[in-house]
């Protein structure tokens, strides 16, 4: 189920967190909108508001990675894969979130 977020920082939509095994592990974010919010110490500030889910997503080629010394990190071609394939990734996360 995704949950409800709330952060000071503007989110991305889709968030790389960990790459293992030729998967990459994706923060995925929609609904995304400002809120006002009051407290005693502070005042009043804005923080963002969202819904995420958390979803491992295979890389379907290995040429979207390569090694840096025993990392995994995405390529060039990896990082185009996972903006052409963001609406897919999207509703998926979405409907995973249900």
């Amino acid at each position: 189920m995704s949950k409800l977020v709330r952060s000071t920082i503007e989110p991305e939509t889709l968030g790389i967190d960990v790459i293992k095994n030729g998967s990459v592990r994706l923060l995925c974010r929609w609904d995304i909108h400002t809120v006002e919010i009051t407290d005693e110490e502070s005042g009043t500030h804005d923080e963002y508001e969202y819904q995420e889910e958390v979803i491992w997503w295979a890389l379907p080629s290995p040429v979207y990675l390569s090694r840096q010394g025993s990392r995994q990190v995405l390529t060039t071609e990896g990082l185009s894969y996972l903006t052409s394939a963001q609406p897919e990734i999207m509703d998926y996360a979405q409907a995973a979130g249900v």
